[in-house]
């Protein structure tokens, strides 16, 4: 089996996103993780993506490639990117900081809720894990 490799990076939305916008983005998501088997977390809030990647490294690369050329954010930035031992996420997830605004939003934000106080544990052994919980926990603070 080839070795994991993990991603993180962080971007700026070129525009406000409203919910039909964010189940576009989660539903296309999740069926182009799914063919390349990668798995991770998106968290949005405040008009920012944070999100971690993992798979083999060929499969994180296709995917980050296609994130790139998206059009929904710009000035994005790696925080972090390197082998990892073991799968963090079983399968891909979405977050949300703020309030989810739809049924497929509810029940992405639900998913992730119930597995994202697990991360807790994995957090020192990867910055880039960190600044995702950091960012989900900080903007939905902001949010209250």
């Amino acid at each position: 089996m080839a070795p994991l490799h993990a991603l993180v990076y962080q971007s700026h939305a070129t525009r406000p996103m409203d919910a039909s916008d964010l189940d576009v983005l989660l539903l296309d998501a999740r069926v182009n993780n799914e063919l390349a088997n990668v798995t991770g977390a998106l968290i949005y809030g405040n008009q920012q993506f944070v999100q971690y990647l993992e798979g083999t490294r060929a499969d994180v690369e296709q995917i980050y490639a296609r994130i790139t050329r998206a059009s929904q954010h710009h000035r994005l930035e790696i925080l972090e990117q390197g082998r990892v031992e073991a799968r963090r996420f079983q399968r891909w997830h979405m977050g949300f900081s703020e309030a989810p605004r739809s049924v497929v939003q509810q029940l992405s934000q639900a998913q992730w809720q119930r597995d994202a106080p697990w991360l807790e544990d994995d957090i020192a052994s990867s910055v880039g894990l960190a600044r995702l919980l950091a960012f989900w926990k900080d903007d939905a603070a902001l949010a209250r």
